[in-house]
């Protein structure tokens, strides 16, 4: 599928125990990435952050109230059509009068941080998007310490069902991971060299 920002790439949409997870891969970013993540360090070296499902690391208060002509704007405005690209795909046969964040925030994780399990509940959509995944150390071949994203089977089933129960997603810069906000979800110890900086985000739907 296409989005509705005109970008050739395909989004895949992948179904994890009956839920889609959309990813998209944004060539276009690499341009602005190095405005981008500067801006991102630059809010994180003025303000304390806030605590909500990190551990260490640094998570921003919401940024959607920020001025058109902030570097992160354009990204937001991107990321929200490429979003709302995935929810009509996946509501195409459901009728509904708009989709707007609710919430965005940044997220930065340094070695040994991570995010605990936890749903973005109330919203109806969440998604993350990687400003810079970070540079992962060689030697930390742990997959509970690489930092990957993982996403929790609502119904586990056990193993015996050959059901397991978690699927992961190794970050990956300039990648949009799209999901209901409903599927508990968490982030692995990081075991970088160097910041890994991420964007995440709510949205509604009206019906």
């Amino acid at each position: 599928m296409r989005d509705d920002a005109g970008n050739n790439k395909t989004i895949q949409r992948r179904v994890h125990f009956g839920i889609p997870v959309y990813e998209k891969t944004m060539p276009a970013y690499d341009a602005h990435r190095d405005a981008i993540v500067a801006r991102a360090l630059a809010m994180r070296d003025a303000d304390g952050g806030v605590q909500r499902s990190n551990l260490g690391g640094w998570h921003s208060g919401d940024i959607l109230g920020m001025e058109k002509g902030d570097v992160l704007y354009p990204l937001l405005v991107t990321l929200l059509q490429i979003s709302t690209a995935c929810i009509r795909d996946f509501e195409d046969d459901r009728a509904f009068n708009d989709i707007h964040m609710t919430g965005a925030w940044l997220n930065i994780n340094g070695r040994g941080n991570w995010n605990a399990p936890h749903e973005h509940l109330p919203a109806a959509w969440s998604g993350v998007f990687y400003l810079d995944a970070g540079t992962l150390d060689e030697g930390a071949g742990d997959i509970g310490q690489d930092g990957r994203i993982m996403f929790f089977d609502p119904m586990p089933l056990g193993r015996e069902w050959k059901r397991p129960p978690y699927v992961s997603y190794m970050p990956e810069t300039g990648t949009l991971l799209l999901f209901p906000s409903f599927l508990t979800h968490m982030v692995a110890p990081y075991a970088g060299d160097t910041p890994r900086i991420s964007l995440a985000f709510n949205l509604a739907v009206e019906r």
